[in-house]
């Protein structure tokens, strides 16, 4: 799952890095985001630094970048840095916009999971007793519905998620 770095927001790719439990800090975080954070919190026991909101996308980061446009000075994140301000009076986040239906490969892989499932239940009914070895054929047919259930749950969330019905921060807490 791609996601952004608590600190800066650059999009992180297979290298993410959170603190230990012990240290009470949530979010992944980018290489250097995370040395600079884990040195404030060793100088100074907690968190000195601040959190300040990003001018465009209205989210708190660690690490902002400073644009100037028009001269005025505007603290954006690795994202928002390049976006135009002329409309800055809006205080709602520029995101792009709901899209009004699924994507098409996603129901695909929705569809392939709920036929997994269903092919191995009936794997595990049908053939699974008329075979010698049958608890193989039990576990086979399990793990071909177990598979099918995942991919199909895993495709709801991130359906629920683009369609705007979950935020990701919900779903970050129940992980």
């Amino acid at each position: 799952m791609m996601t952004s770095c608590a600190g800066c927001n650059v999009t992180l790719g297979w290298k993410k890095y959170n603190f230990q439990k012990q240290w009470r800090i949530p979010g992944y975080y980018c290489k250097s985001c995370m040395k600079e954070i884990g040195q404030d919190f060793d100088d100074n026991g907690r968190i000195t630094l601040p959190k300040r909101t990003c001018d465009s996308c209205h989210q708190e980061f660690f690490f902002l970048n400073t644009s100037w446009q028009n001269k005025k000075r505007h603290r954006c994140c690795q994202i928002c840095k390049d976006l135009d301000f002329t409309e800055s009076s809006i205080k709602e986040p520029r995101l792009p916009p709901v899209p009004a239906r699924v994507p098409t490969m996603m129901a695909l892989f929705a569809a392939f999971g709920i036929f997994l499932m269903i092919a191995g239940f009936a794997y595990v009914m049908m053939v699974a007793p008329q075979q010698d070895s049958s608890i193989l054929h039990v576990i086979i047919g399990s793990c071909m519905s177990g598979a099918g259930f995942m991919l199909a749950r895993k495709m709801v969330k991130v359906r629920n998620i683009i369609l705007g019905k979950t935020t990701i921060n919900k779903m970050e807490k129940l992980r």
